[in-house]
């Protein structure tokens, strides 16, 4: 019988730290459905050529380096914009110029591509006749007019196209996420309009929500009056006369071609047209610098997140909250945070879950108190040597003792996710209680709101760049071995559940370079894991990899897991028979994770992908 590793606690935190960027596979053949018809992708594709003006980015994002990539504006001889350099490994791409309508089919030839990406390239129906002799091309859909393809739909399309369907939804998930924290962070965006300006050639205009930059602060909550698409028709921007100037006058103005106007935002200024409207008279114009503006441009998985933060402090400059005057009247030594006022300095904390636990351990500060693990009777198994023997336990995971934890006198309360309104009211006539959990996004973001609270970003951004660094050290390391497949499972007593692509541990692998099947059954967005298998569908976990735990130490899930071990319909699976399975700390491996959880990962990856060479 092929033995089975069996990587224990102590010996995680013994080896400490690691792991980062992903790959998903899908099952090829692939049919593509776009405004031409169906392209059908017989492999992975090796060789792609871009010839969207903004799809370099959504390959780079998905780990997939183009042979070529077209020239949309800014350096002719390179088309990676700085937001997207480091995704580039190796040579950059080739970069083709020419100009819309213009397409070099000889150059494109030359190149010997297997996929042909012209999702954002406008193409037309002739064009695509053409390429598609060359080989395989894909393009945008019929539910859009050209060039109005959400960025979603294009990173989800592309995605199939390259065999790297989860690392789609993970990468849409993660920008969304962004998206809907700044919305909840600032409800008062939604009762402004918008108009997305630009102004050229002394003639203004402006793009619709069939746009990408429209879309942009439509997402942040801004609304665009229903006139500007009527006026725009079919088309997704539109020119205006001067006896239209009104369209424009909304809430807020957003200028996105400032760079393409000689003189800047003094000239457009200037101009007694512009000068008298209404948003320019009370301050409500946002510009860009040209980085930023191209970013906004691009929309794209890699972009939107520059854009956010050049956008975000102009608006909420401009319109901040209704109560920002009442959440900022804290008194004395302490300070506003997520909507209540916390101490400057903390110093007697208590956490709520094993997340927040984890982010403080990994700041050095030690609580005054915790809950038990999610499903343990005890801390978190994986933290067990980095906590005190006298730290008090206070009740379980998302339900605090709360007779105890009066008794502790806490002065800061962290409940990253907790949701119960009861609870949460509890909670803050005790001590001042915040979530930092930010949903959508990821366990750095809430690392990083942790630190936040304790006013120790500094230390939090130290402890980040050492992950980075370690992710680095084992991608040199283990080189090809982490261009594999992976299924992380927890097992209960009615059998394994699959852990989605969207958990924490997934991320850290994804980070590595790992990559999870594209057809995991019965996830959906939101959802951490899949019902429990039955033994007869233990295939899904026959991939290159399988990292198997429970959350708790004994009981049933742990007899289950053991007698699973020795069934022969398990032990008859490829990943075993490779000796490609790990028993892990399911507390450490399929909770919700955080910085100290990350790096034990990476150890555990090392350890087994360096035994199995």
């Amino acid at each position: 019988m092929n033995k089975i590793r069996t990587l224990v606690p102590m010996i995680l935190i013994l080896m400490l730290m690691m792991v980062s960027p992903i790959a998903a596979q899908d099952v090829f053949p692939v049919t593509i459905e776009h405004k031409f018809g169906s392209t059908t992708i017989t492999e992975q594709p090796q060789r792609v050529v871009s010839i969207g003006y903004t799809e370099q980015d959504f390959l780079l994002a998905l780990s997939v380096q183009p042979v070529a990539v077209r020239y949309w504006y800014g350096d002719e001889n390179d088309a990676i914009f700085p937001w997207a350099d480091n995704y580039v490994e190796g040579d950059q791409p080739i970069v083709l110029n020419m100009p819309y309508g213009s397409l070099n089919y000889e150059a494109i030839l030359e190149l010997e591509p297997d996929l042909i990406s012209a999702v954002t390239s406008g193409i037309t129906q002739e064009e695509y006749e053409f390429l598609s002799t060359i080989a395989p091309t894909i393009a945008q859909t019929d539910d859009y007019i050209d060039f109005g393809m959400p960025w979603q739909d294009i990173t989800l399309l592309i995605g199939q196209a390259v065999g790297k369907s989860a690392e789609a939804e993970a990468l849409v998930a993660d920008v969304e996420g962004q998206f809907a924290a700044v919305r909840a962070a600032n409800p008062q965006f939604a009762d402004h309009t918008v108009a997305v300006s630009f102004w050229s050639e002394d003639t203004y205009g402006y793009y619709t929500d069939e746009d990408s930059r429209g879309r942009f602060f439509v997402d942040l909550g801004f609304s665009m009056p229903e006139e500007l698409m009527e006026v725009a028709g079919d088309s997704f921007y539109a020119y205006i006369s001067e006896e239209r100037m009104d369209l424009i006058d909304q809430d807020l103005i957003a200028i996105v071609n400032l760079q393409f106007i000689p003189g800047g935002q003094e000239e457009l200024e200037a101009q007694p047209l512009f000068s008298q409207l209404a948003a320019v008279q009370a301050g409500h114009v946002i510009y860009f610098d040209e980085t930023a503006e191209n970013a906004l441009g691009f929309s794209s998985p890699l972009s939107l997140s520059y854009a956010l933060a050049a956008a975000l402090p102009q608006l909420e400059a401009m319109f901040p909250p209704s109560d920002q005057s009442e959440a900022m009247a804290c008194e004395e030594g302490f300070r506003a945070f997520a909507g209540t006022c916390i101490p400057e300095n903390p110093e007697r904390v208590f956490t709520v879950t094993d997340s927040d636990l984890d982010a403080l351990l990994a700041l050095g500060i030690e609580p005054i108190g915790i809950t038990n693990g999610r499903g343990q009777t005890t801390p978190p198994r994986y933290l067990a040597d980095s906590l005190s023997e006298d730290v008090t336990v206070a009740g379980d995971f998302f339900n605090p003792n709360l007779e105890i934890l009066l008794g502790l006198e806490p002065d800061l309360i962290l409940a990253a996710g907790l949701s119960d309104p009861d609870v949460l009211a509890q909670l803050n006539a005790i001590a001042p209680t915040v979530d930092t959990y930010v949903n959508g996004r990821g366990w750095q973001t809430h690392f990083l709101a942790v630190a936040d609270a304790l006013n120790m970003t500094s230390e939090a951004d130290r402890f980040l760049a050492d992950y980075d660094a370690r992710i680095a050290e084992l991608q040199s390391e283990l080189g090809d071995a982490l261009n594999s497949e992976f299924i992380v499972a927890r097992w209960a007593a009615e059998g394994p559940q699959v852990m989605a692509p969207v958990t924490f541990v997934s991320d850290v692998l994804f980070n590595l370079g790992m990559s999870s099947p594209a057809d995991i059954p019965e996830l959906e967005s939101g959802h951490a894991h899949s019902a429990p298998l039955s033994l007869e569908a233990l295939g899904i976990l026959d991939v290159d990899w399988a990292f198997i735990g429970t959350l708790q130490s004994e009981g049933d899930a742990v007899d289950a897991l053991n007698d699973t071990l020795q069934n022969p319909l398990f032990q008859a699976l490829e990943v075993v028979q490779n000796d490609h399975v790990v028993v892990v700390d399911g507390s450490l491996w399929t909770s919700s994770g955080g910085p100290l959880a990350s790096m034990l990962v990476l150890d555990v990856v090392e350890a087994a992908l360096t035994e199995s060479e």
